[in-house]
């Protein structure tokens, strides 16, 4: 609209045509567009006077008279809504236009389109424009940036391409429905924001604010509603269904057309489906159940057909018991089991209806079976554990031991994801009506993975309980002993998958890779989880957000293990038994901490504190990361003391750092003995990282030559590893600095403002040239405290930060502010977010 203002001020400015004529959709900003204009134009000294017309062809109250224009006075009329002038009125607008050909007296127009009985209009203004006196105008729709724009003003937040997509879907890029479909998915809860980004995640359905309409024309929209997909064959079922004449709808869809609202192709549709929502939202219960089974018999009778996917299942749930309940379960059922993974939503909404149609009991229990798995899958935790409880209580003599050991296991993860640890502590403690393999689960899901170990070893029950225990027990007593730091179980079971319990079933082995993934990730092992998805052909698309985050930041992606993590954390629907959530918040904070976004990082570690996830002493190493940026070194050693006390996996970062830490201050007792706790651990999981860190303190310490370090580094192909393997042993005189300009190069490409500064400071001091010459070094430089200004750091923590005196923080300061003509840090944080801050 920007752009459309500009070239209209030009117009009425500068010499042009009398009149400008916009044209545009309902809702696209005609009134909004006139009123911005009447600004600008009344402050630069133009005399503005505003006419609008209403329905009935009169002036509306409260605004201008018609004026009576002076033939040169530099008078600007602006007329709204012409699509609505009677002919005499247009007579008179066309003999005016004629007259101020050659004055400075201009008319701006607006039509809402499309216009009914358009004819007399369009012939007035092809005859004007063909005389040279009007040009004409469209308001287009919002394309995607300008979309981005609008949510960034009104969420404070750049919206992912997913929430983006959604709200252009739902309101066609028209300003007026894109407010209407903002404010649905907020109060639908189905938007959240993370570290200043908006994210789609499930929502709640809610009733919309209500569409205004007269009665009638109300009452066959809201059908329309419904019924819109079925093409030609709407109008016929509306006419029954409301029992009026079909001449009488069919003059009412035409009215509606005219008005905007519905669109004729091939068929019918709402020109923006954020109100066909709105119109659904106010029927009734009962409304909507007659309309759905009108449908639905339509086309299974074929006197309708549709080509939009999932209607007619869609239309089936809705309608329940008022069609064939048979018919109605088994389609429903068979459409479930060909869903795509990314539709759990609408087949836990299907399978919901499904359990209202069961006419038996034992078929009750197994479909309730069905719908719980299928909320478990779309982390509706509400709604498995109610499934799970009324599984185990009312039909627990209709489950086998296979399936009473699922609904054991979904309740249990439920209880977890929607933090009720007294439940789980009580299931924890293995009371009789509850498996040995539950319990188990409930111990690790509280973090407690020794104790989990140790039942699962005292008690193999699990092993003939059912083959799913036999899975379940298997796999978290392998994981129990893995994060002990023995490996050899873990090992076995990930080279013997032929072996795994219900590989057949694609369900459980699609949850046992995932597992063996995450956990390979959390080790650090990106080659092998690469190795295990190509091997089992299992896309990473298929992988939670977690995993993907912890894979986007080992492949040197931080921008996607960003969001990914930060998509992870939005949607609070988490699925399954999410043991990688901690590792990602460690490399996540990593990245961000490499890049100086200090606020991100705590903001990260805030949201997964408040989730008490598995594996919590990785978010103790996280911390003590963000003390050790900061210059925080006592309280980072601390939390990384701490964070060895424990389980063993992951420790070898704690040993790794605080060896850092005791070199730095000169400690070489204190790193020695980090080296030992090293060496302990690699002989008991040797993995490619433990060694690693192995070998970088022993070269740190002068144990040894640091080209086994940096050649493990380089085979790990994990660039941010890397980088801090080379400063480290460059900083410690255990490798020649040269490797610095390679390290220096790849933290460009990883976005490491933070790293990269720090790394100059160390380059300088061993006479290596920086890339790129001082001016960009310069820019840099500038652009960093921008940023870390903005993130809310103090002076002193700026200074920490940058290693430098906080005198010349403050001078730094001064001269950015002055150079960018910024006046606050809140400033500079905004600009920075909106893209406009240009160093």
């Amino acid at each position: 609209m920007d752009e459309v203002t500009e070239r209209i001020l030009e117009r009425v400015t500068g010499v042009g045509v009398p009149c400008v004529w916009v044209t545009g959709p309902a809702g696209v900003g005609r009134t909004t567009l006139l009123s911005r204009l009447s600004e600008r134009l009344s402050a630069s000294g133009r005399q503005v006077s505003i006419v609008r017309f209403t329905q009935d062809g009169d002036l509306a109250p409260g605004g201008d008279p018609w004026p009576a224009l002076a033939a040169d006075d530099g008078h600007v009329l602006m007329i709204d809504d012409t699509q609505w002038m009677g002919s005499d009125s247009l007579a008179v607008l066309d003999a005016l236009i004629r007259r101020l050909g050659d004055t400075s007296t201009r008319v701006i127009c607006t039509t809402r389109t499309p216009v009914r009985d358009a004819a007399e209009r369009v012939a007035t203004v092809r005859r004007l424009r063909a005389d040279g006196l009007v040009e004409p105008m469209r308001l287009l729709p919002l394309k995607a940036d300008e979309i981005t724009r609008a949510l960034v003003e009104a969420l404070g937040a750049v919206p992912s391409s997913l929430l983006r997509d959604r709200l252009h879907e739902l309101s066609r890029g028209v300003p007026a429905a894109l407010r209407q479909a903002l404010d649905l998915l907020r109060a639908q809860g189905a938007i959240r924001i993370v570290d200043r980004r908006a994210y789609l995640v499930p929502g709640t359905t809610v009733p919309l604010r209500s569409v205004h309409l007269d009665p009638e024309r109300l009452a066959v929209a809201k059908a329309a509603a419904v019924l819109h997909p079925l093409g030609e064959a709407m109008p016929s079922l509306i006419s029954e269904l409301l029992a009026q004449d079909l001449a009488e709808t069919l003059a009412t869809l035409e009215n509606l057309r005219a008005d905007g609202v519905l669109h004729r192709g091939r068929g019918w549709r709402f020109t923006v489906p954020v109100v066909a929502y709105a119109l659904i939202a106010e029927l009734g219960p009962f409304e909507r159940r007659r309309f759905s089974a009108a449908a639905v018999t339509a086309l299974w009778n074929g006197t309708a057909h549709t080509s939009a996917p999932y209607y007619l299942p869609d239309r089936i749930a809705e309608a329940g018991k008022l069609i064939d309940p048979r018919r109605a379960l088994a389609e429903l059922l068979d459409d479930a089991a060909f869903l795509p993974d990314d539709q759990t939503t609408r087949g836990a909404r299907w399978l919901r209806a499904a359990v209202e149609l069961t006419e038996d009991r034992p078929q009750r229990a197994r479909v309730t079976l069905l719908h719980t798995m299928w909320c478990h899958l779309n982390g509706d935790h509400e709604q498995s554990l109610a499934g799970t409880r009324r599984l185990l209580e009312e039909f627990p003599d209709r489950l086998s031991a296979d399936a009473a050991q699922e609904a054991q296991s979904i309740a249990v993860c439920a209880l977890h994801n929607s933090g009720n640890t007294a439940e789980l502590a009580r299931i924890a403690m293995n009371p009789p009506e509850w498996s040995v393999a539950s319990s188990a689960i409930a111990l690790s899901l509280l973090d407690r993975w020794a104790e989990a170990a140790e039942l699962l070893a005292e008690n193999e029950s699990w092993r003939t309980e059912s083959t799913v225990s036999a899975m379940l027990g298997e796999l978290f007593g392998g994981l129990a002993e893995l994060w002990a730091g023995r490996s050899a179980r873990f090992g076995a079971n990930l080279t013997q998958r032929e072996r795994w319990p219900l590989r057949t079933a694609r369900r459980h082995r699609n949850d046992q890779i995932t597992s063996y993934v995450t956990a390979l990730l959390v080790l650090g092992e990106r080659g092998r989880a690469e190795k295990l998805l190509s091997d089992e052909a299992f896309p990473e698309t298929g992988l939670r957000d977690s995993e993907r985050s912890m894979l986007a930041a080992m492949r040197g992606e931080p921008s996607r293990a960003v969001d990914f993590a930060h998509r992870s954390v939005a949607d609070r629907s988490r699925r399954g038994y999410d043991t990688g959530s901690a590792a990602m918040h460690l490399s996540t904070v990593s990245v961000l901490l490499s890049q100086g976004r200090f606020s991100a990082a705590r903001e990260l570690l805030t949201a997964a504190r408040a989730t008490a996830p598995m594996l919590a002493h990785l978010l103790d190493i996280a911390e003590a990361r963000v003390d050790m940026a900061l210059g925080e070194t006592d309280r980072a050693a601390r939390r990384l003391h701490a964070a060895t006390c424990g389980l063993a996996v992951g420790t070898d970062i704690a040993w790794a750092d605080l060896a850092e830490l005791a070199l730095r201050r000169n400690d070489r007792a204190a790193a020695r003995k980090a080296l030992d706790a090293l060496e302990d651990l690699a002989s008991a999981m040797p993995t490619g990282r433990v060694l690693l860190h192995r070998h970088l303190v022993r070269a740190c310490l002068g144990q040894e030559p640091a080209e086994e370090c940096l050649w493990l580094a380089r085979g790990r192909d994990q660039p941010h590893e890397l980088a801090v393997a080379a400063e480290r042993l460059v900083r410690h005189g255990a490798t020649d600095p040269k490797v610095l300009t390679e390290v220096y190069e790849t933290l460009g490409s990883l976005d490491a403002l933070l790293h990269r500064a720090r790394l100059r400071g160390l380059m300088r001091k061993n006479g290596i040239e920086i890339p790129g010459g001082q001016e960009e070094t310069v820019a840099e430089n500038e652009h960093l405290l921008a940023l870390l200004a903005g993130e809310g750091l103090t002076d002193e923590q700026l200074a920490r930060a940058l290693q430098t005196s906080r005198k010349s923080v403050e001078g730094r300061l001064s001269v950015l502010f002055t150079r960018t003509g910024y006046r606050s840090r809140i400033e500079l944080a905004t600009a920075l977010l909106n893209g406009r801050y240009a160093s």
